[in-house]
């Protein structure tokens, strides 16, 4: 490699927040991840529907890869395209190594965030050995895999690698909670063979994915508890009945404390929009790709605002409806307006946030019973939905009128993504494939439809 070169290059780290496939998912910077290129996977996201594009990464392109071998270790590393700006570049001092000898090495000062725990087989409860490691124990298995064969491919072609370019789509998260689904009745392309097939045919049969038309192939969830991961992966998700899959749904939903029923609707509203966009799509077949659901672990808000709920469920006996939802909505603007700007972690001890809280419900709920201190305010007061902090902390009577909301104001809604990965083996009208399709993908759609009604199922349970 030039000179220059090196000297512009980036240093590939392993994506940490993996949870399943093949192919190890390497970080350009923050907010991008690479991995191999498939022909097949380039040339479709190249002719994606575009009706279909929300609901994949965001493709930035081809990057040229390269393995550099120094003092006993292998590295890789990229060349940064053309005008390419990074959010924020990775350090060129390597956290994650791995030697010749095939061994991968871990920098000590990474910390551990992530805990292997495996279960027996057929269960989903957190029995079992658990370790701690500095990211997802899947990544490690395939980044190891992958090194290995691409120094074979090197030293076989003396070639460059080249590598797609894609959205990160944990980007955005502090704590990414994150299922993979491996989706549909169909987990083989058509060009596999006929041992391929058979393979694929044997693991859909005695899987939920003939059931149900999904299974886990891997997934984290945030606990809040002990500040750590918990993972599963693929091997997990072929030990599941029907029974043990929704067991393991409910694991994902579970911070160690609460059922984080809250990111329910979302996730339900994004999956029955992905059916109504598929179920328009003709030709399009999506074999051996996954679906990926993630929302956001960090639930700084749940105890102080269940606390809060609780104090107005109690003065609720005394009040019109009216007059409660009032008051949930303040207290729920200040408890978001806090938690956004990272105050109740960073000026307070959540004891003296939550008597703020309850002192300021104290007050207004005095106003509101008292007939002279009410005005037609009240009502008024819900033609928007902006609330600053100075406006409660000071009872600004002006600002606030005009803050609160037509409807109660639960929470903002969580943070949550769905998005379909990997396309080695799609196919659509516009790739010119020997085999064409007509209709949708209903192996897909039928998986799509299980979830959102195990989904329900999980929010009718709890109320």
């Amino acid at each position: 490699m030039e000179s220059s070169s090196e000297n512009n290059y980036i240093h590939l780290e392993p994506f940490i927040h993996q949870v399943g496939g093949h192919s190890s998912m390497l970080c350009l910077d923050q907010a991008t991840v690479c991995k191999p290129l498939v022909p097949r996977e380039l040339q479709f996201y190249e002719t994606l529907p575009d009706s279909v594009r929300k609901f994949t990464p965001k493709f930035y392109g081809v990057v040229k890869v390269h393995i550099v071998q120094e003092e006993g270790y292998v590295t890789l590393i990229a060349t940064p395209p053309e005008q390419y700006k990074p959010i924020q570049s990775n350090d060129k001092s390597s956290r994650i190594r791995m030697h010749r000898s095939g061994s991968i090495e871990v920098d000590n000062s990474v910390e551990g965030l992530f805990h292997e725990d495996q279960p027996e087989a057929g269960t989903s409860g957190n029995t079992g050995i658990k370790k701690e490691t500095a990211l997802n124990p899947w990544v490690l298995k395939c980044h190891r895999t992958q090194l290995q064969e691409l120094m074979a491919r090197v030293h076989a072609s003396n070639s460059e690698l080249n590598f797609i370019l894609l959205e990160n789509l944990a980007w955005k998260f502090t704590f990414p909670c994150i299922l993979d689904l491996k989706m549909g009745t169909r987990q083989y392309g058509d060009s596999a063979s006929l041992p391929k097939k058979q393979s694929k045919m044997f693991k859909v049969v005695s899987t939920t994915s003939g059931k149900l038309g999904v299974r886990i192939g891997g997934m984290q969830v945030y606990q809040v508890t002990t500040k750590h991961f918990l993972c599963r992966n693929k091997f997990y998700g072929r030990s599941l009945s029907v029974g043990g899959f929704q067991q393991a749904l409910r694991q994902f939903l579970h911070n160690g404390t609460r059922l984080r029923s809250d990111v329910l609707p979302p996730l339900i509203r994004r999956l029955e929009e992905l059916v109504c966009v598929l179920g328009r799509q003709d030709a399009v077949r999506f074999y051996t790709t996954s679906l990926l659901l993630l929302y956001e672990g960090d639930d700084c808000h749940s105890d102080t605002l269940a606390s809060v709920y609780d104090f107005n469920k109690v003065r609720s006996k005394n009040l019109e409806d009216s007059q409660i939802s009032a008051v949930h909505d303040q207290n729920t603007d200040f408890l978001r307006n806090d938690c956004i700007e990272g105050r109740l972690s960073r000026r307070s001890s959540s004891a003296e946030t939550l008597s703020a809280v309850l002192d300021q419900s104290l007050d207004f709920l005095a106003a509101s019973e008292d007939p002279h201190k009410q005005s037609s305010g009240l009502y008024h007061r819900r033609s928007s939905s902006t609330v600053t902090y100075e406006d409660i902390k000071l009872n600004s009577s002006p600002s606030y009128e005009a803050s609160v909301p037509s409807s109660p104001l639960l929470m903002p809604e969580p943070l949550v993504d769905v998005r379909i990965i990997d396309f080695a083996h799609s196919t659509h009208k516009g790739l010119d494939d020997p085999v064409v399709y007509s209709g949708p993908d209903h192996g897909f759609l039928f998986g799509l439809e299980n979830m959102i009604a195990l989904l329900k199922g999980i929010e009718r349970d709890q109320g």
